[in-house]
């Protein structure tokens, strides 16, 4: 293996974005394009850290540093990716936080590997109120709506939401994945929304699935 893939995938274990941009720039300057990048450096070592952190052997620290090291790769690749990908992407997702909370390291890591596995992600922060998710609806015609909450306090704000997108009649026009700790499979069920993952690797599988993409960068 080139010497630059193998120092992205040690700075991707190792959570050193530092490392994986300057590795990244360097192997672009050998010659080593973006797709071979992601395939022989982000791919394999991402699912490694996937495998690990579902057998409970990492944290959610250190997924969150690896995630981040992982996107600076991204970062530098984008501009290639958008220019040699386009045909390639697999879809449009709107994220964000729900109105009340504050929350934001997990709904990053999600919107980075959706990014990794080759979708267009909207990220619309954290305290996100239904109106605006309505906004961001009309004017990006997403495929996948994903809806973070950390707390018991406002994962009611997700039939909110929902409620809000029948009454504007767009319900029929995305996907709608939530997440978050106190969240559950029945309770996804019960609002209504398409999909959901208990973490961020079972996020990327659910919108996959949602969106007939059976093979993605990140599947564990």
């Amino acid at each position: 293996m080139d010497v630059c893939l193998k120092k992205i995938q040690d700075g991707i274990i190792d959570g050193n974005a530092e490392l994986v941009k300057n590795s990244t720039e360097q192997a672009l300057m050998q010659g080593i394009d973006a797709d071979m990048i992601i395939r022989t450096a982000l791919i394999p070592t991402m699912e490694k850290i996937g495998k690990e952190f579902k057998a409970g052997d990492i944290y959610i620290p250190d997924v969150l540093m690896s995630s981040r090291a992982m996107h600076a790769s991204l970062y530098v690749l984008k501009p290639l990716l958008i220019e040699t990908n386009q045909s390639k992407k697999k879809g449009i997702v709107i994220i964000g936080t729900v109105a009340g909370d504050l929350h934001d390291i997990g709904k990053n890591m999600v919107s980075m590997i959706l990014q990794g596995d080759g979708y267009d992600v909207i990220d619309l922060g954290i305290d996100v109120p239904a109106a605006s998710y309505i906004s961001a609806i009309l004017r990006y015609k997403p495929d996948i709506l994903a809806m973070s909450a950390l707390l018991t306090t406002t994962i009611g704000e997700f039939k909110n939401v929902i409620q809000a997108i029948i009454d504007e009649g767009l319900r029929d026009r995305v996907k709608i994945v939530v997440g978050g700790g106190p969240v559950t499979q029945d309770y996804a069920d019960e609002i209504g929304a398409n999909g959901y993952g208990k973490d961020l690797f079972e996020a990327i599988e659910v919108a996959n699935k949602l969106l007939g993409n059976k093979e993605g960068y990140f599947n564990v």
